[in-house]
């Protein structure tokens, strides 16, 4: 698989060049915003939006599918380590193959380019949105934002098409596993006592990082570790509704977002202070606690204000939103 992958780089290469010809003043201001919600900070926005104002069931699931194929997409990436278009460790392939035009990448990414993190992400989160939205217009754009921020990673000049193709491909088939088996968890998981149900949350994140110890699965796995409490402890102590008038439901959002980039950008200004004195395993640990704690200010903290202003009531009966 390794050497089929570098064989056909030239290939990809040469597909980059052929977009690259097609940019002009308006898709280069396009294609970077289309290619931004697939990011981090894009799925910060969309998870917690659902999460505060449209769903809370639906949010936890896609959380879990979302953040869990990332830490499988790391692990891909890390397996095969084919270069991004732009590293130099790709001219002897280039010129070997004959290729004497370089690209000029809108973006610059260090990771590993295969596969596409974007893409998998786009299929797997808005694959699972449009499962669980059952409206046909909704379907609709669904598909559309995965075709246009999978398209997006090679405008940009980040991803080959071989990258967008495989993430695509990986993305729909870990879909539809999670599909299958998230009804058997949620079930199993319902059956669990309180103590199981915390240490679950922590310990299987946990048990992903141990096998694949890198900065990338510390980012995912430790968001699912404060989710997973914040989630928890939501249920037992908040129960929030997402119901609401309109305008609670934009106050909400605005207030949220708010919190959590404080707390984002906040840890990470801190982070940013001990980088540089910090080894491999230090750095490792110190991301899992940073975004432990911005999952949990999500999943709890931000409901926590919503309630204690009122923007937000509680649940009555047995009934989830």
């Amino acid at each position: 698989m390794g050497d089929f992958l570098w064989r056909i780089i030239p290939w990809g290469y040469q597909v980059l060049l052929d977009i690259e010809g097609m940019r002009n003043a308006f898709l280069d201001v396009l294609f970077p915003i289309i290619t931004d919600l697939g990011s981090e900070m894009g799925y910060i926005v969309i998870l917690s939006l659902i999460y505060w104002c449209v769903s809370k069931p639906v949010m936890q699931g896609l959380a879990y599918a979302y953040l869990f194929t990332m830490a499988l997409n790391t692990w891909i990436k890390d397996l095969w380590r084919i270069p991004r278009p732009d590293d130099p460790a790709l001219e002897p392939v280039l010129q070997r193959a004959g290729v004497t035009r370089r690209l000029q990448p809108l973006r610059h990414e260090t990771s590993p380019s295969f596969l596409s993190g974007h893409s998998q992400g786009a299929a797997v989160s808005w694959g699972y949105m449009a499962h669980c939205f059952k409206k046909t217009w909704f379907r609709i754009v669904a598909v559309i934002l995965i075709i246009l921020i999978a398209f997006s990673r090679m405008y940009v000049g980040v991803h080959f098409p071989q990258d967008v193709i495989g993430g695509l491909v990986v993305g729909a088939v870990y879909l539809l596993l999670w599909l299958w088996a998230e009804p058997h968890m949620r079930a199993r998981f319902a059956r669990l006592g309180t103590g199981w149900c915390y240490a679950l949350a922590v310990l299987v994140p946990l048990a992903v990082l141990i096998v694949h110890p890198v900065e990338g699965t510390a980012t995912s796995m430790g968001a699912l570790i404060g989710l997973g409490i914040g989630f928890l402890l939501e249920g037992q102590t908040l129960r929030f509704t997402t119901a609401g008038r309109w305008w609670q439901r934009v106050l909400r959002g605005a207030l949220g977002l708010a919190v959590v980039l404080v707390a984002y950008f906040g840890l990470s200004v801190l982070f940013g202070l001990f980088d540089e004195r910090m080894g491999a395993t230090m750095a490792v640990v110190w991301r899992v606690i940073r975004y432990a704690l911005v999952g949990f200010v999500g999943g709890w903290g931000a409901p926590w204000l919503f309630t204690l202003s009122g923007l937000a009531g509680r649940e009555t009966g047995g009934g989830k939103t």
